[in-house]
């Protein structure tokens, strides 16, 4: 099989969309290099994802400098057709328009623009809705990243439901292995011994002002302090406002420059509690990198995030400080359930987010949709 995909994000995003972009490529030539993989970018920034598919796989740019906007969404066709494309792969819920003689899957990653429209400015909303929308329509499969976000698909698109997949997402490789990652965070981020841990953009939804209030329920004895990882704007200025207020400031430990994976992972390993009281979220991929360095997570019980944490999470409704200074409470007294918690989640993460299952789902919807 011939298989091409939209990888903007790939090449230009280090999170998110990029994130799972990278790790299906990186995986699907792992497990299957029997295939041609093909990646179509509207543009390339120089950064160190350039370099590193460049190399291992056919990289089509637009020819016309300047043109990468209207050639993604309306001039791509041809260069698909070019190169003998068997299927198409949109990996950030959009494809082409006009795309013909060709095979087409879009992955669905949520539909927050929907679900939270405040969270998003005006013309943002409509023009990711305008091309879901069309992506999902057009598409001959739709993967949803989670049984949530397919539900989104269906009650806002009325998609049927035999034309979407769900295929979980993989966590990067580095998460998998047992013996790669050093065991100590490194000594330039200065920790202390003992920490709660949150990982993700500090934004509205992710909702980490519910865990600063919940901690601060906590009698004195229990206030461990709270690493995050990750940054924001007004929200995160809002937080910091937050802490002043209570004179809380120094509990609060800021890193805002982790990119690298193996980094990431000691953050995770050497944490007491991970926290994660999103409002909504495609798939919580903290939650899983989490279960995978055995740590305890609470979570959210909305949404995507009890796929993601499955039986290994303990799960809080995200509008209660109440319920995330029980949590806390629980987990940080009785050792065992923390530890017992995070056994199960980490089973449940190997099994279920295992990176060789997931893309051999992948594969084989790929492979019947070449054979219907």
């Amino acid at each position: 099989m011939k298989i091409g995909f939209d990888a903007k994000r790939l090449f230009n995003n280090r999170t998110g969309l990029g994130n799972y972009s990278r790790t299906l490529a990186d995986n699907l030539l792992r497990f299957f290099p029997e295939h041609a993989y093909l990646l179509f970018s509207p543009k390339l920034y120089e950064n160190e994802f350039a370099e590193r598919y460049i190399k291992r796989f056919k990289t089509i740019l637009p020819k016309t400098p300047g043109s990468g906007t209207y050639w993604r969404s309306y001039g791509v066709g041809k260069d698909i057709a070019r190169h003998g494309v068997d299927i198409f792969h949109g990996l950030s819920n959009e494809l082409p328009f006009r795309l013909e003689g060709v095979k087409k899957v879009v992955t669905v990653h949520d539909l927050i623009f929907k679900k939270l429209p405040e969270t998003y400015p005006f013309l943002d909303r409509q023009i990711f809705d305008l091309k879901s929308r069309k992506s999902c329509k057009s598409a001959d499969i739709v993967i949803a990243i989670s049984e949530s976000t397919k539900r989104d698909i269906m009650h806002y698109y009325g998609i049927e439901e035999k034309k979407i997949r769900v295929v979980y997402q993989a966590c990067e490789a580095v998460f998998y292995e047992e013996n790669k990652a050093a065991e100590e965070v490194s000594t330039a981020d200065n920790l202390p011994e003992n920490y709660l841990l949150s990982v993700g953009s500090v934004t509205e939804r992710k909702n980490l002002l519910q865990t600063v209030k919940a901690l601060y329920m906590l009698p004195k004895s229990l206030r461990l302090p709270l690493v995050v990882v990750g940054s924001g704007g007004d929200y995160q200025a809002k937080v910091e406002r937050y802490l002043r207020s209570i004179d809380a400031e120094k509990s609060v430990i800021w890193l805002e420059n982790v990119r690298d994976t193996a980094h990431l992972k000691q953050l995770y390993k050497r944490a007491t509690l991970s926290v994660y009281p999103s409002r909504y979220e495609g798939f919580g991929l903290p939650v899983a990198e989490s279960l995978l360095c055995r740590t305890p997570v609470i979570t959210s019980d909305v949404s995507s995030l009890p796929e993601a944490g499955g039986a290994g999470a303990e799960l809080v409704n995200p509008d209660s400080a109440d319920e995330m200074k029980t949590a806390l409470e629980k987990l940080l007294t009785d050792t065992d359930y923390a530890a017992d918690l995070a056994e199960k989640g980490y089973h449940y993460a190997r099994k279920t987010f295992d990176p060789q299952r997931v893309t051999g789902q992948i594969i084989d919807i790929y492979k019947n949709l070449l054979h219907d």
